[in-house]
């Protein structure tokens, strides 16, 4: 049976015990090392959204596929809190503690193989998305549901008025610290080995599908193998990435996995 583990690391970045789950799937040979996805929660989630059975079952969803394609991936469950997998002028410094913390630490843990992929939802896509392009020596794929990749004119308010991860010194909230670590800055002919799987709803009330659709323009620009699917139902809902979350699961196993089960 595959196993879900509910732990916790200390992270000197992030100066506590940073909690995370992973997903080992059934009959996991400790002789051998296999691909590892990491998955990002978005705004107000947690690490443990991904795996409530009221929001995305997970661990079924990925039992089956794995059963289905004799393919096998650990997953790990990141606790972002509200970070934007940023490092924050004045919070906390999320995208240095997964990089020096988080994975030194499961490929130490985990029978982990290097090729790893990431993926999100809303705030968690625009996550996966900059930490896939930024570190393309880390990651070689990434899958991005509904992300929060706004155009500067488009960001709601309540993304101005509650979350402080973009502050300037003036701790207001600052259009040109967003601008300049926006994913595409990191655009490159070195990071256009990444494989992008990006879905959204055309309905999608926080997002705009347009803005949707001009990132995944930029990064095909750049050479990219980018694969965008435009949905007309669901909104920005658990009862959307329900439904999306499936063929994106599908997409990086068969991105990740290779022969026979095993990336040495």
């Amino acid at each position: 049976m595959s196993t879900i583990i509910t732990s916790t690391l200390y992270s000197p970045h992030l100066k506590l015990d940073w909690n995370y789950d992973i997903y080992l799937p059934d009959q996991v040979n400790v002789q051998q090392k296999y691909p590892l996805l990491l998955m990002l929660h978005g705004l107000y989630g947690n690490h443990t959204n991904f795996l409530d059975t009221n929001r995305i079952d997970s661990k079924n969803i990925l039992d089956n596929l794995m059963r289905n394609t004799k393919k096998k991936i650990i997953v790990a469950f990141v606790d972002g809190f509200n970070s934007f997998y940023i490092n924050s002028p004045y919070g906390f410094k999320m995208e240095t503690a997964i990089i020096q913390d988080l994975l030194p630490y499961l490929i130490q843990q985990y029978p982990i193989a290097t090729k790893i992929g990431i993926g999100g939802i809303s705030m968690g896509g625009y996550g996966a998305s900059r930490l896939a392009l930024k570190y393309p020596q880390i990651f070689s794929a990434a899958f991005l549901i509904s992300p929060a990749v706004w155009n500067i004119k488009h960001i709601p308010h309540f993304i101005h008025n509650s979350i402080h991860t973009f502050q300037d010194e003036q701790h207001s909230w600052s259009e040109n610290f967003y601008n300049k670590i926006y994913p595409t800055t990191y655009l490159s002919p070195i990071s256009n080995k990444i494989n992008f799987y990006i879905e959204s709803s055309k309905t999608d009330n926080v997002v705009p599908i347009e803005d949707v659709i001009c990132f995944a323009q930029k990064v095909s620009s750049n050479q990219n193998r980018v694969q965008l699917i435009t949905d007309s139902f669901g909104a920005h809902e658990w009862s959307y990435w329900q439904k999306a979350i499936v063929p994106a699961y599908i997409w990086m196993i068969d991105q990740l996995e290779q022969k026979k089960g095993v990336i040495n």
